[in-house]
């Protein structure tokens, strides 16, 4: 059983990873496709919520499932999924067609990380905040190798095409790997009903309610960022694409380093503690990133507030589960279909900004003040009386 679980959670650590890679190789194509199609930035920044918008749809949808009729199923159909809509995204021929592939390659995205998300709680409860933000990491990583990758393969080929193509056929592989290697036996134990009463509670109303606030900010300051950073240096820096795409990809490296750290912290020091302190950080990393001009000293504020940023969304995740624990994947999904709901305005918001101003203005207006507001949504939660073993 330890050796399946060790493999499993390679394997599915490396979903992860292309799971994000998928969402974003977008931002450093976005020059290309500006080219080819003949369109603004504001269109595009439409586009690029296009897979956020299909998300929310289908989140808590994907956690009732997922509690009712287990992880494995659930999880599985969102990597087959994403990874195959990714492949196809690479033979659009219109802007519409990319935005209608996106949308539903969004969709499908959230079988694969609530389950994930939930299951990993499940299967080693000994030291939750680390195995979650472990996994999670992943994804971290992919903040890197998407644009990196996207960066690279568009200065070796000269298609945009090229990196939706790879990053969909090599999710594909991980994608049966994981069905050959789930570990059945391992399944949780679902509630009986699908809601419970007690939800309804003021406390529980109350908590769901920041922390969907919590993420709403914070996934408008991370998604925002990541998606038009690379543009701001291609653009308005100078720089190569491909270094551009090294650089904003180093948001991924300190995510992927920062989660597992601030995870085990977390489990020792609180959950919401260690999470409001890394979105501070993150608020006044993101904000020097923007004044500098150096970039030696920009990448390694970019690598800085990926770290701390990392704290926020895996403590998030690990509090929450934690409380609701047998209806952990219905309150997932609640948190992340209301944050994607209103965050999704973050990147037309600096595309719109873009084309009127600059980018540089459209990512310090929406995301210096999108992160900080999340660790003010976060904080806000020890104003809500839980029980003793429920406070950390």
């Amino acid at each position: 059983m330890k050796s399946r679980r060790v493999l499993f959670f390679c394997l599915g650590w490396v979903g992860m990873v292309f799971y994000f890679m998928q969402r974003w190789i977008y931002g450093p194509l976005i020059p290309s496709l500006m080219e080819e199609f003949k369109t603004t930035r504001t269109a595009l920044g439409v586009v690029g919520s296009a897979s956020l918008w299909g998300y929310m749809f289908t989140t808590i949808l994907a956690g009732v499932i997922s509690d009712r009729f287990g992880r494995k199923h659930a999880a599985l159909f969102g990597i087959f999924g994403f990874s195959l809509l990714t492949a196809l995204c690479g033979l659009a021929t219109s802007i519409h067609q990319i935005f209608v592939v996106r949308f539903f390659t969004g969709m499908v995205e959230a079988f694969y990380f609530v389950p994930l998300i939930a299951f990993t709680l499940e299967l080693f409860p000994e030291h939750p905040g680390f195995y979650l933000t472990f996994m999670s990491s992943g994804s971290s990583l992919g903040w890197f190798t998407g644009p990196a990758l996207a960066g690279w393969l568009l200065g070796l080929t000269g298609s945009w095409r090229a990196p939706f193509l790879a990053t969909g056929l090599s999710g594909l592989i991980v994608a049966f790997l994981l069905l050959a290697f789930w570990p059945e036996h391992a399944r949780p134990t679902g509630p009986k009903a699908l809601f419970d009463r007690k939800f309804l509670k003021p406390s529980y109303l109350m908590i769901i309610l920041l922390a969907s606030l919590t993420a709403m900010f914070q996934i408008s300051a991370e998604f925002g960022f990541t998606m038009w950073y690379p543009v701001f240096l291609k653009t308005e820096v100078g720089m190569a694409i491909g270094t551009a795409g090294l650089i904003a990809g180093t948001y991924g490296i300190g995510q992927f380093i920062g989660r597992p750290i601030t995870g085990w912290i977390s489990d020792k020091l609180g959950y919401r503690r260690t999470g409001a302190t890394g979105g501070l950080l993150l608020a006044l990393s993101t904000a020097l990133i923007l004044s500098v001009h150096n970039n030696t000293l920009r990448t390694a504020f970019t690598f800085t507030a990926g770290f701390t940023g990392a704290a926020v969304m895996g403590t998030l995740w690990t509090f929450t589960g934690l409380i609701v624990s047998e209806y952990k994947g219905l309150v997932l999904g609640i948190i992340l279909t209301f944050g994607y709901v209103t965050s999704s305005l973050a990147p037309i918001t600096i595309g719109y900004l873009g084309d009127h101003y600059s980018v540089h203005f459209g990512l310090a207006s929406v995301c210096v003040p999108a992160s900080f507001l999340a660790c003010v949504a976060l904080a806000s939660t020890y104003l809500v009386k839980l029980g003793r073993n429920q406070t950390k």
